[in-house]
């Protein structure tokens, strides 16, 4: 990668205080060689337009807490940072709808919808650190999808820049909106490929009176999963349900043996009746110990599945299939749990080859699901693909009419797109 010689036009574009220190966007090894901090969705339309026209790769970057996660850029000469764009553009309590820029945290938008009571239900990995922005373009599940709406299902709306400079916006702010193309959706987990988000409107949900953790040690994961199923099929107030190998309860500050870590929501009656059901169910399965857990427990497994240091893996498969997923990780070396509404495996290793990874998403796939690569080293990440078998043409089709010049992330999303 090299740097381009027409970064002189976009040296003037935007105010001189926009500037960064590029040494603090360094990417896979690479600085790029401008980096500036736009303030407004016309900062982004002119420095784009600007940088389309000349040649210049553009990387958008918020929080940084997704940056090992797709291909390594094939070009980067430009950090985008979004994090100026932090503001809330509207709020209406009574319709349960926010509309905020894409480089406000969810930390701060949490802190602001919770003044009223509601919060946006979204835990992604790594932390509330991640911003707007990231947390659609990565578009990372947490524990509570399957039992709560994801991201994108989430969205009412998005207001986005394309590479040629152009605003977009697709949806609305209210719940009802109807017209439009569902471009947000395009956007979701398309690491920018296709257009810098500025602006996201969200529905809300009212926060939880209180929540209440319980941690169920049992002897194999076969029977954490029958606990865990049955405890699933009593229609609980739960906002996660997860399956947990020793190595990952030990994570989580649990003894080290197979566990169940459920979550639940309610006022005090509602929790105590969980209680109940939890202990009865560990009682009829036989299994060890039923006990309230730590918050931490969570935070920790939360914190683990964003790494950026080692390997993490994301493997989907059959709900009744997550206990082998997470045994078969475990059996490569992995510390691995399973968030059994959503199917989603998640394995962590401090480094692994092509060839065990290659092995785990040819598992995947045999049971219906597939394998995606969140976090790895670029050398992992060149030799193989991050996101397995894709619709190359269709993206290609979409790169081309969105992104012709490849200004955006170019090569991040896939390998030639």
């Amino acid at each position: 990668m090299t740097t381009t010689p027409s970064l002189a036009a976009i040296s003037g574009v935007l105010p001189a205080e926009r500037a960064r220190d590029v040494a603090a966007y360094a990417l896979d090894g690479v600085t790029p060689g401008y980096a500036l901090r736009p303030e407004s969705t016309d900062e982004v339309s002119r420095l784009l337009a600007a940088a389309d026209a000349a040649g210049i790769a553009v990387a958008p970057l918020g929080a940084c807490t997704a940056t090992r996660m797709g291909r390594p850029l094939a070009a980067y000469d430009l950090a985008l940072d979004t994090t100026g764009l932090d503001r809330v553009v509207a709020y209406e309590p009574a319709d349960l709808t926010v509309t905020v820029g894409a480089g406000m945290s969810l930390a701060r938008l949490q802190q602001v919808l919770g003044e009223h009571g509601q919060y946006l239900p979204a835990d992604p990995p790594p932390d509330d650190s991640v911003t707007i922005g990231g947390l659609l373009a990565s578009a990372r599940p947490g524990a509570w999808r399957g039992h709560l709406p994801a991201a994108r299902d989430l969205v009412l709306g998005v207001t986005s820049v394309g590479a040629s400079g152009i605003v977009t916006h697709s949806g609305g702010r209210v719940v009802k909106n109807v017209s439009g193309y569902d471009l947000h959706r395009m956007h979701t987990g398309a690491l920018g490929a296709f257009g810098v988000i500025v602006e996201a409107t969200f529905k809300l949900a009212p926060a939880p009176a209180q929540t209440r953790s319980f941690a169920i040690a049992c002897a194999t994961l076969e029977q954490a999963a029958e606990v865990a199923f049955r405890l699933w099929d009593q229609s609980l107030p739960l906002r996660a349900v997860s399956l947990l190998s020793p190595a990952a309860a030990n994570l989580a500050g649990l003894p080290a043996t197979p566990h169940v870590l459920l979550e639940c929501m309610g006022g005090e009656v509602v929790l105590a009746r969980c209680a109940e059901a939890v202990h009865r169910e560990a009682v009829l399965t036989r299994a060890t110990a039923a006990d309230v857990a730590p918050a931490e427990a969570w935070t920790a497994l939360r914190r683990r599945a964003g790494d950026l240091d080692g390997v993490v893996l994301r493997i989907g498969v059959p709900s009744s299939r997550v206990a082998a997923a997470v045994d078969e990780a475990e059996r490569v070396g992995c510390t691995a749990w399973g968030h059994l509404a959503a199917g989603s495996v998640l394995a962590h290793a401090p480094a692994l080859d092509a060839t065990t990874v290659a092995a785990l998403r040819t598992y995947a796939e045999a049971v219906g699901g597939f394998l995606q690569i969140d976090s790895a080293s670029p050398a992992l990440r060149l030799a193989i693909d991050p996101f397995g078998a894709a619709d190359t043409d269709l993206v290609s089709a979409l790169k081309h009419e969105f992104d012709p010049r490849g200004t955006l992330s170019r090569g991040r999303w896939q390998e030639g797109v």
